[in-house]
């Protein structure tokens, strides 16, 4: 789902599902080149956003 709120350039959205498989399996995010590169362009074009922030922490700390 956050594929898809990302083509439509939903940035919270894209990062609240995020967030929810992170939460239920750190690895698919975290071990995933396609979608640590979304995390990673969450993070340069909207790290004024809380959620973002939060995400991008999350997954950088766990590696």
């Amino acid at each position: 789902m956050a594929r898809a709120w990302w083509a439509g350039q939903r940035c919270e959205q894209t990062t609240r599902a995020l967030l929810d498989v992170y939460r239920a399996g750190p690895g698919e995010v975290r071990d995933r080149p396609a979608i640590r590169r979304i995390v990673t362009e969450l993070a340069e074009r909207h790290s004024r956003i809380s959620v973002v922030r939060e995400l991008r922490t999350a997954v950088t700390q766990a590696v």
